[in-house]
C-alpha cells in the first residue's frame, strides 16, 4: 500500500471525527462531502491519478483509494447519523407530568366535553407549519 495514500486517509478520517466531537455532526458531515469535492473541483488531474491509484487486489479485482474513501465515507457517515439520533433521543423529553395528571383525574365512565370545536384543515396544517417552524429553530 501507498503510505501517502494511508496518511492522507487517516488525516482526513482525524479531521472529520475532531469536527465530529468538538463542534458538530452536521458541520462533519458537511466538510466530509465538500472538502474532498472542492479539492476534486481545484485539482481535476491530481486528484483523478490519486483516487485511480490501485492499492492492492482481491481475488483479482483492483481496489483502488475511490473504493477506499467511498469505505471511509460510509463508516463516518454511520457514525455521525448514529451520534445524532443518540443526540435526539437523549434530549427528547420523555415524561410529560401535566398528561399523566389529567389522565388520573379523568376516570373511564367520565365524559369530556369539547371546549372548543373541531379543526380545521386549513388551521391544522397552520399549527403544523408553526410546529415545523419552532422546531427547524432549535425550540421544543
Amino acid at each position: 500500500m501507498d503510505i501517502l495514500s494511508v496518511l492522507l486517509f487517516f488525516i482526513y478520517a482525524m479531521v472529520i471525527l475532531i469536527l465530529l466531537i468538538y463542534i458538530s455532526p452536521v458541520i462533519s458531515a458537511i466538510v466530509m462531502i465538500i472538502l474532498p469535492v472542492a479539492i476534486a473541483l481545484i485539482f481535476p488531474d491530481p486528484v483523478s491519478q490519486f483516487l485511480s491509484i490501485s492499492q492492492f487486489s482481491y481475488m483479482g479485482v483492483p481496489v483502488n483509494n475511490i473504493h477506499l474513501m467511498l469505505m471511509l465515507w460510509s463508516a463516518l457517515l454511520g457514525i455521525i447519523i448514529y451520534s445524532e439520533l443518540l443526540a435526539w433521543y437523549l434530549l427528547m423529553d420523555k415524561t410529560d407530568d401535566s398528561s399523566t395528571e389529567v389522565s388520573k383525574e379523568i376516570s373511564s365512565t367520565d365524559q369530556i366535553e369539547p371546549e372548543e370545536p373541531p379543526k380545521t384543515v386549513k388551521k391544522k396544517i397552520e399549527d403544523f407549519l408553526l410546529s415545523l417552524g419552532k422546531i427547524m429553530s432549535g425550540g421544543k
